[in-house]
């Protein structure tokens, strides 16, 4: 039911004629998308009091991953924040035994945005091996330090930059209030902008492609083994967009520009 930074990308349509599979993923659109009370139905509902023997109290939202993937999809790995609430085995939640709930909701949403960056995605294709991303795989994936978001790009630290980032793609519903809280943000839901969104997430990539140290001839190269992107960038734009946006914020961010929205 999630896909990078949406904890609203499907929903479950109820179909009991249907005896074989009965509830169906119906994708969100985007006028649903663009109302921020809106709620994916879902299929399943638990007592409150399951989910409290796992998240504590003081947690109003959690970082979950898909399980289901594939390394041919046109993503590997997909992770989002969501609203507390119970999760089925297929959404593992990242919650460290003996969690502190400050350090959690200081630090979580860094893990998030780096989760969804090309390049981590990039060494998670090489590892899996069927259909399941499995904890012993997301154990070895090369996350970035938490001293690294201290580096300057202009006059933002990579750890503001990525805040202000993340907050905009996740905070688009009234039901993600906690999250925005802890992040420092006291006003609405952001607007759901599909271009808007298009390039947050292309400056986010370019910002891991730098936190990694990776050239754009590494980038490009990366970006190239992704070719779902590309061919749904294609049948778009009649070109792969990801890749341009990408590579055309790793120029901005390497000449210290944090601000600009390129052109391309």
């Amino acid at each position: 039911m999630i896909w990078h930074f949406d904890h609203r990308a499907n929903s479950v349509r109820v179909n009991l004629g249907n005896i074989h599979n009965p509830y169906l993923s119906e994708p969100v659109s985007d006028a649903q998308h663009a109302d921020p009370g809106f709620l994916p139905q879902t299929q399943y509902w638990v007592p409150a009091s399951d989910v409290e023997s796992v998240i504590p109290r003081g947690i109003g939202w959690v970082l979950g991953f898909r399980d289901i993937t594939n390394p041919t999809n046109e993503r590997t790995m997909v992770a989002a924040a969501i609203p507390r609430s119970a999760c089925g085995n297929t959404l593992p939640i990242l919650m460290p035994d003996g969690v502190e709930t400050a350090a959690y909701r200081e630090n979580a949403w860094l893990l998030a945005a780096c989760l969804n960056s090309f390049a981590l995605d990039f060494v998670a294709r090489q590892k899996v091996q069927g259909q399941h991303l499995n904890w012993f795989v997301v154990e070895q994936l090369p996350v970035i330090a938490p001293a690294d978001y201290d580096r300057l790009f202009g006059t933002k630290t990579a750890r503001d930059l990525i805040r202000d980032h993340v907050l905009r793609l996740t905070y688009t519903a009234h039901d993600m209030a906690p999250f925005a809280r802890d992040l420092g943000y006291d006003g609405p839901p952001f607007v759901w902008d599909e271009e808007d969104r298009r390039h947050l997430r292309a400056r986010l990539d370019a910002l891991y492609f730098h936190l990694y140290g990776l050239t754009k001839e590494d980038a490009e190269y990366i970006l190239d083994t992704f070719p779902i992107v590309r061919k749904e960038d294609e049948a778009a734009f009649g070109r792969y967009r990801t890749r341009d946006l990408i590579l055309a914020y790793m120029n901005a961010l390497s000449a210290g520009d944090a601000e600009t929205k390129v052109a391309v």
